[in-house]
């Protein structure tokens, strides 16, 4: 039976439940219903994948919380999954068992994949159906606050739309079209704008693939600037956070939450903003200090705001996030489908099943 050595992501340890057992009851059960949503069948796909992939199942899923207590149990692995710890060449003095190492991103820079290849040692990346999902919601959020769909939606006569403030009235129609009656100002185009995009990783470069294609210059800032390859990859620009916010017309949040992130966004950076500009976060909320966010919003600072997390869910946002015409605030959805995860996760045990049979 092989053992595994996993990062003890909340997504990730779903390994731990199709694979190994010993996974403790109470797990399998929270999974089950967590997938649910989605997937009522989740106790006999699992039953599926393990039939399906017998080099890796059943497994010894050892599950790791900090990059200690993974390189004390690398002697153990026969394969790791990883997503922040980083895998170095002395790492690997220590792991004669070991046959792969996934990491669970596309962004490889905690891996050194040229020791591993030295060592005959399997290393991959990985696109997740779930990133591109969660991209597609920030995108999707950027592009309805843009064309301003949240505060037009269903105000279909001219007394429902200048109920709402819009100066709304027919054109003469003896001397020009018209489209736009309701004469609602202010809707951008995607191309042509700027979009800065706060963390360049998985998530990051699926939303910058989208702006790409959609014509749009791409700024970035992140604690480490990326290389001049991935740059120009990623037709992306490093700035400072400041100026970031004061050049972008659409801003997008994308990095992990942790006692350097937490209010990473505040009053200095929406001083710096750029007036009209377009904020979303699929992230994670606290990364904006939401008093700085409430009071940019009464200063009508923001163009729109996007969220699908919240400071807490469930819950009801503060009374200026909710009451905000030009904000759309999902409940956590940018996943998307559990299917989304369910193939994630096949496709993990797939590759770990090639490397170890």
């Amino acid at each position: 039976m092989p053992t595994l050595v996993i990062q003890n992501d909340h997504i990730i340890r779903a390994l731990q439940v199709i694979l190994d057992p010993d996974c403790p009851r109470e797990r399998l059960d929270a999974f089950a219903d967590y997938y649910s949503v989605d997937m009522p069948e989740f106790p006999q796909w699992c039953e599926q994948i393990r039939a399906r992939y017998p080099k890796v199942a059943p497994a010894k899923v050892i599950l790791i919380d900090d990059q200690q207590q993974f390189l004390a149990a690398l002697p153990q692995a026969d394969a790791v999954v990883v997503e922040e710890f980083e895998v170095r060449d002395a790492h690997l003095e220590t792991a004669p068992r070991l046959k792969i190492v996934q990491n669970f991103r596309t962004d490889m820079r905690n891996i050194d994949v040229e020791a591993c290849e030295r060592r005959g040692i399997a290393v991959l990346p990985f696109q997740r159906n779930v990133n591109i999902a969660v991209g597609e919601h920030a995108f999707a959020l950027m592009m309805a606050l843009g064309k301003r769909l949240a505060e037009t939606n269903k105000l279909m006569t001219l007394e429902a739309l200048q109920e709402k403030g819009f100066p709304s009235r027919v054109f003469d129609r003896r001397h020009t079209a018209n489209s736009n009656w309701a004469r609602i100002s202010g809707i951008k185009n995607m191309r042509g704008s700027t979009l800065g995009i706060v963390g360049l990783g998985s998530v990051g470069r699926e939303v910058a693939r989208w702006a790409a294609a959609f014509g749009m210059t791409i700024i970035y800032h992140q604690r480490n600037q990326l290389g001049p390859e991935l740059e120009a990859e990623f037709k992306a620009r490093f700035v400072t956070l400041n100026e970031l916010f004061a050049g972008s017309d659409f801003i997008s949040l994308h990095v992990p939450l942790g006692p350097t992130s937490k209010g990473m966004i505040g009053a200095e950076q929406f001083a710096c903003l750029k007036p009209g500009a377009i904020l979303v976060d699929i992230a994670r909320a606290d990364l904006i200090d939401q008093d700085a966010l409430v009071a940019a919003i009464r200063a009508d600072r923001l163009g729109g705001l996007g969220m699908d997390v919240h400071y807490q869910e469930p819950g009801e946002a503060h009374p200026v996030l909710r009451d905000f015409e030009r904000a759309i605030l999902s409940p956590h959805t940018a996943i998307g489908s559990r299917v989304n995860g369910a193939e994630d996760m096949e496709r993990l045990i797939a590759n770990l099943a090639g490397a170890l049979g």
